[in-house]
Parts: structure tokens; C-alpha cells; sequence
């Protein structure tokens, strides 16, 4: 596999455990729909989750949903990267994080674009685009220098961003269309008040609708942004401490 995107997923969340499975719009799962918009981005799509037996439930919903499936370490995302490239002989990858259930698959085309384009060995996002929209898109040596930091496994890595400055990464940010950058609202689930949000956002539009028409949707219906975006502070406080504990 030259190009795909990997889905990050377990089921040992401290703040909305099971997130993933819960179900959101009929009968489909979280999860389920962070893959079906993966796969608008036109590249296989392998759900990457650990070995802990918490995390078997994945292999029914890859097969359900016609994709690989890799298992490797629990703590350290960076290592089930690094083994997952290895094992399929990947050379780009999107990272697709398992809680961005309105998974911009627009940008994501274009990430991967880039990546190649600008000849370098990550793209990352700036600080201005809407939260959950995109999480990067990096080649193999790129991944070979964050496991380079980061390859024990009883290593955290549930953030990457001190990992990524320790590796000296190559990178670049995603070119953003001006209506990707909003800092009012967040697509991304860690609380009950994103699975509210979420539940009601699909059922006003199709779970595989666009970011614009997403984005369109909620400036007609801005209600729905008073249900999670409390927590986007907390959300950033959470990030920001993880960096702080990374030596």
C-alpha cells in the first residue's frame, strides 16, 4: 500500500470511555463513521487499534466495514504507527483521528497532495482550523523519526505535538479554503456533550455531507454550537498539559 489512511482507535478513554462504539446516527457506531468518511478520501482505509482485549469489538467493525485492521501497542500510538507502516509497506499515510466523526475527507485529499508535493515529511494544521477537520498526513521516514523518540512501549503519546518538535520533523501546514478556519465550533468527540452534538447534527445532515455543507448547516441552525463548545477550553487545557509532562 503506497497511500491510505489509518483510523486511530481504542476504547480506554478516561473522559467518555467506549466513545467509539456508541452509537450516533441508526445503528451506526462513532467509529463507523469516522471509516465511511475516510474512505471519501479514495485511499484504503486500515483502523489501527491496540491488542488489549477492550479493543476486539474493532475486528468485527473492520470486517463489517471492509477494511484492514491493525493491532498493536495500547499507550503508544507512535509504535502501532510505526508497526502498521511496517507491516503493510506503507510509504503516506493520513492519520485519521477515531474521535473526528466530521472528518474533513476534502483536506485530506489535499494533505496528501502536499505532502508530497512540498517534498517534506509531515503535514500538520494551524492553530485556526476548525477542530477535528484534519490531523496530519506523514511518509514513512517521517514516522521512522517519531518512533526514532517515542518507540518504548509503555510510552504515551495521546499527544504528539512535543514528540513531532523532539523528532525535528520536516513539516508543513495544510493550505486552509478561508470557511475551514472557524474557532467557535469543534467536530471532535471526548464528552457526553459531543455525542449530543454530534447525534443532532447527523440527524439534520448526511454523515458523509462535505465540511462546507457541515459548516453551512450549523450557521443555519447556530444552537446547535452551544452544546459542546463549553468544553473546547477544557479540551485545549487537557493538550496543553500532556505537552507540559513531555521531558
Amino acid at each position: 500500500m503506497n497511500d491510505v489512511a489509518i483510523v486511530t482507535v481504542r476504547n480506554s478513554s478516561s473522559r467518555l470511555p467506549n466513545k467509539a462504539i456508541m452509537k450516533v446516527k441508526s445503528d451506526l457506531k462513532a467509529i463507523e463513521i469516522v471509516i465511511k468518511r475516510a474512505k471519501k478520501t479514495g485511499f484504503p482505509v486500515i483502523l489501527a487499534t491496540s491488542i488489549s482485549k477492550d479493543d476486539d469489538i474493532f475486528e468485527e467493525i473492520a470486517k463489517k466495514n471492509n477494511i484492514e485492521i491493525f493491532r498493536g501497542s495500547l499507550l503508544n500510538k507512535i509504535k502501532r504507527w510505526f508497526d502498521c507502516f511496517k507491516e503493510f509497506d506503507i510509504k503516506n499515510s493520513l492519520l485519521v483521528d477515531g474521535d473526528d466523526l466530521a472528518y474533513n475527507y476534502d483536506i485530506g485529499r489535499r494533505g496528501m497532495m502536499e505532502l508530497k508535493e512540498k517534498s517534506v515529511e509531515m503535514i500538520s494544521y494551524p492553530q485556526d482550523i476548525v477542530t477535528g477537520f484534519f490531523t496530519y498526513a506523514i511518509n514513512f521516514a517521517g514516522v521512522e523519526k517519531l518512533y526514532s523518540v517515542a518507540n518504548l512501549e509503555e510510552t504515551n503519546t495521546d499527544v504528539i505535538t512535543k514528540f513531532i518538535e523532539k523528532a525535528k520533523i520536516k513539516t508543513d501546514f495544510i493550505t486552509l479554503e478561508d470557511f475551514e478556519k472557524n474557532d467557535s465550533v469543534r467536530f471532535t468527540l471526548d464528552y457526553k456533550e459531543d455525542l449530543e452534538f454530534f447525534t443532532r447534527l447527523y440527524d439534520g445532515v448526511d454523515i458523509l455531507s462535505s465540511g462546507k455543507e457541515i459548516l453551512e448547516y450549523i450557521d443555519s441552525h447556530k444552537e446547535l454550537k452551544n452544546i459542546n463548545f463549553h468544553r473546547q477550553k477544557e479540551y485545549l487545557e487537557n493538550q496543553a498539559k500532556f505537552n507540559a509532562s513531555i521531558k
